[in-house]
């Protein structure tokens, strides 16, 4: 039910969508059956009338066609003195009278009618063969001739006269038709505007909140002016606001304590490899020394991530930065020297491109895209296979390709491997396990510095993603 008075409120959704439906299809069921019975009549009308107006015209030919038979019947009675003929003769008059009579009632013309009935008396008197020679050579088969002549030409102007008021009634159904179909679309358009308008104020107040979410900022407190259903999500949009704030609060804190819980083992173990180095246990070979040349950079490369990682996921959509030129090949060869002991490990080779490309970004952001699209290439690739890095332009972009053989993605993982948390069903070859988030930082990167990060079929490596920057 609407509740009517200083505003339409709806009690409920259904009761709103109902009513509105019903209001709008209304005058279209009352113009469908107004239609319906206007064009019966219009059936009926055409059928009888084009009935009607066959009928005569073939009945006008008919009786035409019956007098040149009468003369022709006559004229070889008088010849061939054949008493069949004569019979015949009668035959074909008794004819002619039952369709003039049916034609008589069907299209009016009194005078020549008259006119036809003293012709067909003269006929009549034909009873024998001097009767018949008497007629056969008299003018007055001339006189019938002219008569029939006369009333095709008559039945022509009825015929003429019954399709004029023909049109005339289909012009007055048209201007009905026409009239009606205004009224139900004016009915029609005033009942679904105010439908729209009840079933889109209260959305707008609803979307109005969630713009409000999502940028933030508090959202309006005043309930929803509209039904039951969308005056609850108004309140539960207000919940939701109130808990994603809290929500909000512990993952800050959250971040803060990781931060320190990690900086503490992480320093223990960047000062273990220094001691190390520094050969303060004891002599070290030149490969030792070089696992702890490698200890060394990767724990503060690993401190520099989490410092980084932790300030991209507080300040993802706040922080700011300038994009300038960067090298595509010093990134390439920055990749080459930290990994290279991992692909020598799996005797994989890299084909770098043969051409240097800038691209517009961040030394940081750009390098983050990179690296966890190399290092994701390095330990899901084949042992003894090969890793392509490709750039070209493409207009005024640039398209950087990082492929490798290995495992190929399954159709079903493309898009899921992008998620926060979320790993194919391939498993990396090594001892570190991935965490699931690189991609989707990487993706996030490659958004935030205007571009984009897909997965590509590539005819030459089994896996292939596909970086586009502006140049």
């Amino acid at each position: 039910m609407l509740k009517v008075g200083r505003k339409l409120h709806p009690r409920s959704l259904l009761t709103l969508v109902a009513t509105g439906y019903l209001l709008a299809l209304l005058p279209l069921l009352l113009l469908i059956w107004h239609d319906y019975s206007t064009l019966s009549r219009f059936s009926n009308m055409v059928e009888e009338g084009s009935t009607k107006v066959v009928e005569d015209t073939r009945r006008a030919i008919q009786l035409t066609n019956l007098s040149e038979e009468l003369e022709r019947t006559l004229r070889r009675y008088a010849v061939l003195e054949d008493a069949t003929l004569l019979t015949r003769f009668h035959q074909q008059l008794a004819s002619y009278r039952e369709l003039l009579v049916l034609h008589r009632n069907s299209v009016p013309v009194t005078g020549l009618y008259h006119a036809i009935e003293q012709d067909l008396s003269w006929l009549e008197g034909t009873q024998d063969l001097k009767g018949a020679k008497a007629r056969a050579d008299s003018d007055h088969f001339a006189s019938l001739n002219e008569h029939h002549q006369q009333l095709e030409e008559a039945t022509n102007a009825w015929v003429d006269t019954l399709v004029s008021g023909a049109k005339v009634r289909i012009n007055t159904l048209q201007h009905e038709l026409w009239w009606m179909s205004g009224v139900v679309g004016i009915s029609t358009t005033l009942f679904s505007l105010l439908f729209i308008y009840l079933t889109v104020r209260p959305i707008r107040q609803i979307e109005s909140r969630i713009l409000s979410l999502g940028a933030g900022i508090e959202p309006e407190r005043e309930p929803v002016d509209g039904p039951a259903e969308l005056v609850e999500l108004g309140e539960r949009l207000s919940w939701l606001h109130d808990r994603l704030q809290e929500l909000e609060q512990q993952k800050y804190r959250f971040l803060r304590h990781v931060s320190h819980e990690l900086k503490t083992p992480l320093a223990c173990l960047r000062e273990g490899a220094d001691l190390l180095s520094e050969r303060v246990a004891g002599p070290l070979t030149s490969d030792q020394y070089e696992i702890c040349g490698m200890l060394t950079d990767n724990s503060r490369r690993l401190q520099s991530l989490i410092e980084r990682l932790l300030d991209f996921n507080r300040l993802s959509q706040q922080e700011s930065f300038e994009r300038t030129p960067q090298s595509l090949l010093q990134q390439f060869t920055t990749l080459l020297e930290t990994y290279r002991l991992h692909l020598d490990a799996k005797g994989m080779r890299v084909e770098l491109p043969t051409e240097d490309l800038l691209v517009q970004g961040e030394p940081y952001r750009l390098g983050l895209i990179l690296d966890n699209l190399f290092s994701n290439a390095v330990s899901y690739g084949a042992e003894q296979g090969t890793i392509w890095l490709r750039c070209r332009r493409q207009g005024a972009r640039v398209i950087v390709e990082v492929a490798n053989e290995g495992t190929p993605i399954p159709a079903a993982d493309r898009e899921r491997i992008f998620e926060p948390f979320e790993q194919g069903s391939s498993r990396r070859q090594g001892l570190l396990k991935g965490s699931g988030i690189g991609l989707s930082i990487a993706r996030e990167s490659a958004r935030s510095l205007g571009g984009e990060l897909t997965w590509a079929d590539d005819t030459h490596a089994d896996v292939c993603f596909r970086l586009i920057l502006d140049a």
